[in-house]
């Protein structure tokens, strides 16, 4: 008698889940699986409870992490890809402006932006395609530039070797953007080179203003077209304050040095009619403006 009434009321609530009294029953239902117990994210092993009701576990042993996550990323310029599992990461990257290189973190040569290792880098030290310097050459290491001109971290190294010869402009025309120089001194306080660059890149394109463009379109090995300009007459001067140790520098990365003869153009103007261009044979290193019309040679330089 007692087994029949127990299967009554049991076929009574089976009953029950398809009308109003098992949906409300249903409703007070715990679906919480961390209210649950289901509190670990991953099934180690495949030996966790899956909670019915969503991507959580119940294991035994607790938080247990997959068996790929064993790197502690703890090198040198070094970070965790993706999230932490108990602190260890199933791979690491490099941080932000470095590059695998021979199972190391190494700094990117990041142009134009005072950093990596070119930030160290010393007057009249060969700059090579990985953006490191050194006062010599360094075997496996490609020489494209030479240090000519230091500010803090920041600085800017002169091509190996002039492209070619390019006038200045097509025509006599003042861009209205660039300062003008009336004289060698005040021109050689301009370092802006790839500001100045830009502002005539801007103005016109390669048929109007060619050395700009040749030296804009200029690239090497570590380098892309648009990493390099047209130097700002500054940087003749300084490459003239200290030519004893750039012209070393020149002499060892195999690249040609300039001499008091050498005509290169700057992106630094005069006027509409006038641009400063390198002679060493004047004071600061600067031939007092020439026309524009003239063709003299281009030696890009690259900002670091």
């Amino acid at each position: 008698m007692l087994n029949r009434r127990i299967f009554m009321i049991s076929t009574i609530l089976v009953s029950a889940a398809g009308t109003g009294i098992g949906n409300a029953w249903a409703q007070c239902a715990i679906t919480d699986c961390e209210a649950l117990g289901y509190t670990e994210t991953y099934n180690s092993g495949g030996n966790c409870l899956k909670c019915p009701f969503g991507d959580k576990y119940n294991c035994e042993k607790g938080y247990i992490c997959p068996d790929e996550y064993t790197q502690d990323c703890n090198g040198e310029n070094m970070v965790g890809a993706g999230s932490a599992c108990g602190g260890k990461y199933a791979s690491c990257e490099c941080a932000e402006g470095y590059k695998w290189e021979n199972s190391q973190c190494k700094a990117e040569a990041i142009w134009g932006q005072c950093s990596g290792y070119a930030a160290q880098c010393s007057l009249g030290d060969i700059l090579f395609s990985d953006g490191t310097c050194s006062a010599n050459t360094v075997s496996g290491k490609t020489p494209i530039a030479v240090v000519v001109y230091k500010s803090g971290n920041c600085g800017q190294a002169l091509a190996l070797k002039s492209i070619s010869n390019y006038v200045w402009s097509s025509e006599h025309v003042d861009i209205s953007t660039l300062p003008n120089y009336s004289s060698n001194s005040a021109a050689s306080k301009d370092y802006d080179s790839c500001g100045n660059t830009a502002k005539i890149i801007a103005a016109g394109n390669k048929s109007k203003y060619p050395a700009a463009w040749a030296a804009h379109e200029y690239k090497t090995a570590g380098t892309e077209a648009g990493d390099w300009c047209l130097p700002a007459a500054g940087i003749f001067t300084s490459y003239y304050n200290n030519q004893s140790v750039i012209n070393t520098g020149f002499s060892r990365a195999g690249g040609t040095k300039f001499t008091t003869s050498t005509r290169a153009w700057s992106s630094s103007e005069d006027s509409g009619n006038y641009a400063w261009l390198s002679y060493f044979s004047y004071s600061y290193g600067l031939y007092h403006s020439s026309d524009k019309l003239n063709s003299y040679e281009v030696r890009p330089v690259l900002e670091f």
